[in-house]
C-alpha cells in the first residue's frame, strides 16, 4: 500500500508538472493574440504586466527547467543536445518542450526517483540487504531512463501513424494534381483536409517554402524530422521528378502504390508474429486451467485410492 501510495504521488507530480508547462499551441498563439489585442487597446503596457499575464507554467515551471538543466548540459557530452533536439522534432516537439526543458524534466525524474529509491532502501534495509540495494539500483535506472523512455514511445507512435496515412495522403495528393492543381497546391489541399502528423509537417513545409525555403530543401527537412524511410523514399522520389521533369502524378502513382504494398507486407508480418506472441500466454495461464480441468478429476480419484488403501 505504501508504495502505491508514493507511486501514485509520483505520478501526480510529473502530471502537474507536464500539464503546466505543456501549453497546446493553438491556445498559446490564441493567448498572445489576445494579449497583444488589449495591449494595443489600451496603450502600451509595462515589461512586468507582460510577464504576469504569462500562463504559470511560462513564469514558473519553464525557467525552473531551464535552470534545472544547466546542471545536466554541463555533465553531458558534446552533440548530446543536438541529438535530443532531433528526437524532440521526430516525437513533434511535444508541448513545444525545448531541450533544456527535456533536461530539467531528466533531472527532475531521477531526482523523485532517487529519493522514492532511499526511502525505500531504509525500509527494506531492516529485513534484507540485498532487496534494499536492488531497490536502490532499480528506482535510480528508472529515473534516469523514464523521459527518454516517454519520449521513444512518442516517437513510435507518431512514426506509426506516419505510415499507416502515407498511402491515404498520397491518393488525396495524387488527386489534388489530376485535378490540375500543382504539388504545393495538393499539398496546401492535403493540410486543409487532413489531421494528423503527417499532414501537420506537410504544413510546416508550406510555411517553410513561405519563408524563402525552397522545396526540395522543406521536404528533406521534413524526411529528416519524422525519421521513416518511407517519406525519405517518398521525398526521393518528388527530388527526381523534379529534376527529370517526369509527370508528379505518375510518380505520385508508384509511391502510392510501393506504400500499399509495404503496408500489407508489414501487415502480414504482425500476423505471422502472433502464434509465437501467444505461445506464452498459453504456456503460462492457459495450459494449467486446461490441465485442471482435464486431470484433475483423475488425480483426485487416484490420491482417495491411494489413502483408502
Amino acid at each position: 500500500m505504501l508504495f502505491l501510495t508514493l507511486m501514485l504521488f509520483f505520478l501526480t507530480v510529473v502530471l502537474f508538472v507536464l500539464g503546466i508547462s505543456m501549453q497546446p499551441e493553438a491556445a498559446s498563439i490564441k493567448n498572445r493574440l489576445a494579449n497583444w489585442a488589449a495591449a494595443t487597446a489600451t496603450g502600451n503596457i509595462s515589461a512586468i504586466e507582460q510577464e504576469l499575464q504569462l500562463p504559470f507554467g511560462e513564469r514558473l515551471i519553464r525557467p525552473m527547467l531551464r535552470s534545472l538543466a544547466q546542471i545536466v548540459i554541463k555533465l553531458t557530452p558534446h552533440g548530446a543536445a543536438d541529438a535530443t533536439q532531433a528526437r524532440l522534432n521526430s516525437a513533434g516537439n511535444p508541448g513545444r518542450i525545448g531541450v533544456r526543458e527535456f533536461f530539467g524534466l531528466r533531472v527532475i525524474s531521477a531526482g523523485l526517483w532517487t529519493a522514492f529509491g532511499l526511502f525505500m532502501f531504509k525500509v527494506l534495509l531492516e529485513s534484507s540487504v540485498l532487496q534494499a540495494v536492488a531497490c536502490l539500483m532499480l528506482t535510480l535506472i528508472v529515473g534516469m531512463t523514464l523521459p527518454d523512455y516517454v519520449l521513444q514511445q512518442i516517437i513510435n507512435s507518431r512514426q506509426y501513424r506516419v505510415r499507416k496515412s502515407l498511402p491515404d495522403i498520397l491518393d488525396l495528393l495524387i488527386v489534388s494534381v489530376e485535378a490540375g492543381l500543382g504539388f504545393d497546391g495538393a499539398m496546401a489541399k492535403v493540410v486543409e483536409k487532413v489531421h494528423g502528423p503527417f499532414a501537420e509537417e506537410l504544413g510546416r513545409v508550406l510555411e517553410e517554402m513561405r519563408l524563402g525555403k525552397s522545396r526540395m530543401e522543406a521536404l528533406r527537412a521534413m524526411s529528416v524530422r519524422i525519421n521513416v524511410i518511407e517519406v525519405s523514399t517518398f521525398v526521393a522520389a518528388i527530388y527526381q521528378a523534379d529534376q527529370l521533369g517526369v509527370s508528379i502524378a505518375k510518380v505520385l502513382h508508384v509511391q502510392s502504390d510501393t506504400m500499399r504494398v509495404a503496408r500489407s507486407q508489414r501487415i502480414r508480418e504482425i500476423a505471422a508474429k502472433l502464434p509465437v506472441k501467444m505461445l506464452f500466454p498459453l504456456v503460462f495461464f492457459i495450459f494449467p486451467a486446461i490441465f485442471v480441468v482435464v486431470i484433475g478429476a483423475g488425480v483426485i480419484v487416484i490420491t482417495q485410492t491411494f489413502v483408502m488403501q
